[in-house]
């Protein structure tokens, strides 16, 4: 008899073409991801089953916030603290989560600035300026004794950044160029900066894409990085378990 753990992805961006041929929609690769970090996990959640539904939240498709057990954001071209029609709706929709529920929150990149949104944080051009590739996240103390590591490699890819930490929430680490790197709450929210769900052939095509946006000189040092070692993988069975960390979604079997 299977434990079903509800997952409710949050599409907020199209993959590119050689993306899309190769793995899907983002919805599809995080999906991927969240079975390997479960399959891992072993006989620990050997009896857990996810059941992933995808929304595409650009054109106002959302889940019933009681068919669900979690809400993971993904990432986006879009701009977090803006107040475009959709950007606005996905804000009020993770507050609605966040206050009059108690299901789980994971956002990536542009998820994890909406959560620091959502939160009343400052979001906002990042100071340190794009952040690209293959880079090194240093783990505070809190950090370190919930990921169990002194650090992390992600892949990156951001110019804005959540620019202080909201209140009841804590940030779990930091890189050169981003200071708030991984908001945590425990049995609500965890939210990353950095892409957790990105392999080399993602951001190598992200990076070509938008070369002129970047400069050359910062092109070249992320070009140069973007095959090394990342953490996406363990970190994915970190946010597994944060899933399964308690819930009313273990009182329901099949």
């Amino acid at each position: 008899m299977a434990r079903v753990l509800r997952l409710g992805i949050l599409e907020c961006e199209t993959t590119l073409p050689k993306a899309k041929a190769a793995r899907g929609s983002y919805g599809d690769i995080f999906e991927d991801l969240f079975r390997l970090g479960l399959k891992n996990l072993g006989d620990a959640a050997a009896d857990v089953q996810l059941q992933v539904s995808k929304w595409d939240v650009i054109n106002g498709k959302y889940p019933n916030i009681e068919d669900v057990d979690a809400i993971v954001m993904t990432g986006s071209y879009g701009t977090a603290f803006e107040d475009v029609p959709w950007i606005v709706a996905l804000v009020d929709y993770i507050k609605h989560a966040l206050e009059s529920t108690d299901k789980k929150v994971v956002g990536i990149c542009f998820g994890h600035q909406i959560i620091g949104r959502a939160l009343g944080a400052d979001v906002n051009h990042s100071p340190g300026g794009w952040e690209l590739s293959v880079g090194s996240i240093d783990l505070n103390e809190q950090g370190q004794k919930f990921l169990g590591s002194s650090s992390l490699a992600l892949h990156q890819m951001h110019r804005d950044a959540v620019l202080t930490v909201p209140s009841g929430v804590t940030n779990l680490g930091s890189s050169a160029a981003c200071p708030i790197q991984i908001l945590y709450k425990p049995g609500r929210v965890l939210s990353f900066q950095g892409h957790p769900e990105f392999d080399e052939p993602i951001n190598d095509e992200l990076l070509k894409v938008e070369r002129n946006i970047f400069g050359e000189e910062a092109f070249q040092d992320a070009i140069k990085r973007v095959d090394r070692p990342h953490d996406g993988v363990r970190l994915s069975s970190k946010i597994i378990e944060f899933f399964l960390d308690s819930g009313n979604w273990k009182d329901r079997e099949e």
